[in-house]
């Protein structure tokens, strides 16, 4: 662990050296990331589609070091002027030392006029993750190492019903199979885990969006709001019958009219009701939500978050940020536990590989305070929320 703190201390001290030296060399790393696409399919005369890569790189017990490559193709489709955002189609791909492969993508592709939006997930993993339990006093001597394969597919069609309001739904599709615990022996003595993780989610979603930001990658300013609701009945082709709802909140305050620091807060919850699947039951932890954890650290039917952070344009092309958050999982009938919220603290580093876009490679480091303390690092496209 200490190996990685100084890892990335000494990257924070080596760009803030000194400013031209720094800018330099981000001036010449970012341009090999940044692809402009000629192309009459998608090109507008208010726009170039770009593809922008950039590596990923992160580090959990259960998959051992991950690597990878991100992409996002930046675009508006045709007829699309200025009043409509851009749209970005992101795919990532990673694979461990451990033999594992995930594919992932969460689109947003604004019609022209913004007067439709087609958002969603689709997802292709053969990926082990530690499995703790249920409960928030779970412990990580509590670790199997489970196994599974998914796959999700979750297309939302939603239209224009008001100013930067959307409305509509969709399906949303989510397979696991090929369950098994790493350790046989394991596996033998939980034969119960093994068998639930398999499952068939098939539901009809229901979709509310507020999207009045600035840019979709990294807002400077506005607010974000979703709420999506699905229903899942074995009339409908699922193994389990459940109701699953989310809430995103997310707002931005542009600290002055002259740079580009900000403020982001992020409120979310997501809520499962019935015989709600092991795998779909709602988590924390990882990349986005509760930093420092390991993806699914802490499960169970409710989960609610909030975190802040402070985005510092120090440099052109170089910025800081911190943040910490604060939240927990529930199960039915449980209050809320705030005498037990496990927290998130971190800093990071961006570098801005498009400016048109705002848009960064994300170096981040957290830690997560709870009955014990954990650590992690993660490297990729984009902020985080």
């Amino acid at each position: 662990m200490l190996n990685r703190i100084y890892l990335f201390l000494m990257l924070i001290l080596l760009l803030g050296v000194h400013q031209s030296t720094a800018q330099n060399f981000v001036e010449k790393v970012t341009n090999f990331f940044e692809f402009e696409l000629k192309t009459n399919n998608l090109d507008t005369t208010h726009y170039i589609p770009k593809v922008v890569a950039a590596p990923i790189i992160t580090y959990e017990p259960a998959t051992n070091l991950a690597l990878g490559v991100g992409a996002k193709l930046l675009f508006k489709p045709k007829k699309a002027g200025l009043e409509t955002r851009t749209s970005n189609i992101p795919i990532s791909i990673s694979y461990t030392l451990n033999n594992q492969f995930i594919f992932w993508s969460e689109y947003n592709i604004f019609f022209p006029q913004e007067r439709w939006l087609l958002k969603g997930n689709l997802i292709y993993s053969k990926y082990p993750v530690s499995y703790f339990g249920l409960g928030s006093n779970t412990l990580q001597s509590d670790a199997l190492e489970i196994s599974f394969d998914q796959v999700l597919v979750e297309p939302l069609l939603l239209k224009k019903v008001k100013n930067n309001w959307f409305a509509g739904g969709g399906i949303r599709y989510n397979q696991t199979f090929n369950p098994g615990i790493e350790d046989s022996e394991e596996g033998i003595a939980h034969p119960r885990l093994v068998d639930s993780l398999s499952a068939t989610s098939l539901g009809l979603e229901l979709a509310v969006t507020l999207d009045s930001r600035d840019n979709i990658l990294n807002a400077l300013s506005g607010n974000f709001l979703e709420f999506t609701h699905g229903v899942y009945d074995e009339a409908l082709g699922s193994t389990h019958q459940f109701m699953l709802s989310r809430v995103d909140y997310r707002k931005y305050f542009r600290l002055s009219p002259n740079r580009l620091d900000v403020i982001a807060l992020q409120l979310y919850a997501r809520l499962t009701w019935g015989d709600t699947p092991l795998l779909e039951q709602s988590a924390l932890g990882g990349a986005e939500l509760l930093r420092g954890f390991q993806e699914g650290r802490f499960r169970d039917k409710f989960a609610y978050f909030a975190q802040a952070e402070y985005r510092w344009q120090t440099f052109e092309q170089i910025g800081f940020v911190f943040y910490g958050g604060a939240g927990n999982i529930v199960n039915e009938g449980q209050g809320l536990e705030l005498g037990n919220l496990k927290y998130s603290l971190g800093t990071g580093v961006r570098l801005k590989i498009i400016k048109s876009e705002n848009l960064n490679i994300r170096l981040d480091y957290a830690f997560g305070f709870g009955d014990e303390i954990e650590n992690n690092f993660y490297l990729g496209l984009a902020e985080a929320f």
